[in-house]
């Protein structure tokens, strides 16, 4: 019987082993940028069929600062904020932003409300973008995007990007 408790150690440490391979491993999140936008007054359309209202926000400007991109918001676009019945909001932007060294990149963000309805909350962003494939942001092109966002002082959102990628391999051991 003495023989058989080095197998099974051996055996246990190799299940958890195989078990710790499994586990999920949750994204690694690098900052793309702190943005604070500039918001014009809404336009509110009541009485839409796929909710109580829409209320199309204009966004005017405003600036955009990261480790690896920076510049401002042009004045084109707007969020297209859906409330539904019972009073949650749903973000649903298309802007466009300007990098210092003048390339463009369209970017589209859709947003969950927040959980207690407060306009205070932070609501979650999931955010897309586009560029040329010719200029120096060309990799955001392939960037997996979440965000979160804050309701800033009159006529303004913060925002701050993320790009969340895989976790290196070593940190799954």
């Amino acid at each position: 019987m003495r023989f058989l408790y080095p197998l099974t150690t051996a055996i246990a440490t190799l299940a958890q082993f195989a078990m710790a391979q499994d586990e999920a491993v949750p994204p690694q999140l690098t900052l793309l940028y702190r943005m604070e936008a500039l918001l014009a007054d809404p336009i509110n359309v009541p009485g839409i069929p796929y909710g109580q209202m829409r209320s199309i926000i204009p966004i005017i400007g405003g600036t955009f600062k990261g480790p690896r991109l920076s510049g401002k918001i042009l004045n084109i676009g707007a969020d297209w904020l859906l409330m539904d019945n019972g009073g949650k909001t749903r973000p649903d932007t298309r802007y466009v932003l300007q990098t210092d060294a003048g390339e463009i990149i369209y970017i589209q963000t859709e947003g969950l409300p927040p959980k207690d309805n407060n306009d205070s909350t932070p609501n979650m962003l999931i955010g897309k973008f586009e560029t040329s494939r010719n200029n120096t942001v060309a990799w955001l092109n392939d960037v997996a995007a979440i965000a979160v966002l804050r309701v800033g002082k009159p006529n303004t959102v913060l925002i701050d990007m993320w790009e969340a990628a895989p976790a290196p391999e070593s940190s799954k051991l």
